[in-house]
C-alpha cells in the first residue's frame, strides 16, 4: 500500500522568515502544536513546536519579535513522498520515534501522514493478507 492511499491531512505551514510571533499566532488559530516550516521552494525543511517556542524563546528570555522560523526550527529528519510503500515508512517512524510525517509530492509539501492513519492501514492490509 502506498501513502497516498490513506486520508492525509493537510500540512499547516508556514515559511522560514515568518517571525516567530506570527507562527505561534498560526498556532493557537489553528489549535495545532506543531507547524511544518517550507522554504522558498515550498519543500519542507524544518518543524516547531508550541515547546520549541517556549523553551528557545520564551524561557529563554529571547525577543519574538525578532526572530524567524528558521532561528527556532528543528530539522526535519523524516519526510516521504506520496508514492512511497507504507512499510517502509512505518520502521521509518518507528525508528524516528515520530508520531507523522511530512508528505511531499515532487519534493514540495503536500500534506501530513500521522503515525494513527498509518497504523490503521497497516493493520488492515493485514487482515486482508
Amino acid at each position: 500500500m502506498k501513502v497516498e492511499n490513506c486520508t492525509l491531512l493537510k500540512a499547516l505551514n508556514c515559511n522560514v522568515d515568518e517571525t516567530i510571533v506570527n507562527v505561534a499566532k498560526t498556532l493557537k488559530e489553528n489549535k495545532q502544536r506543531r507547524i511544518i516550516i517550507i522554504d522558498e521552494k515550498k519543500s519542507p525543511v524544518g518543524i516547531i513546536s508550541t515547546t520549541d517556542i517556549n523553551n528557545k524563546v520564551v524561557a529563554e528570555n529571547k525577543d519574538c519579535n525578532e526572530l524567524t522560523a528558521a532561528n527556532v526550527m528543528n530539522k526535519l529528519y523524516l519526510t516521504c513522498e506520496c508514492n512511497d510503500d507504507l512499510g517502509d515508512i512505518y520502521e521509518k517512524m518507528i525508528e524516528h520515534k515520530s508520531f507523522f510525517v511530512p508528505v511531499t509530492k515532487e519534493t514540495k509539501l503536500y500534506a501530513v501522514l500521522t503515525y494513527g492513519e498509518l497504523v490503521h492501514n497497516v493493520k488492515e492490509a493485514i487482515k486482508g493478507n
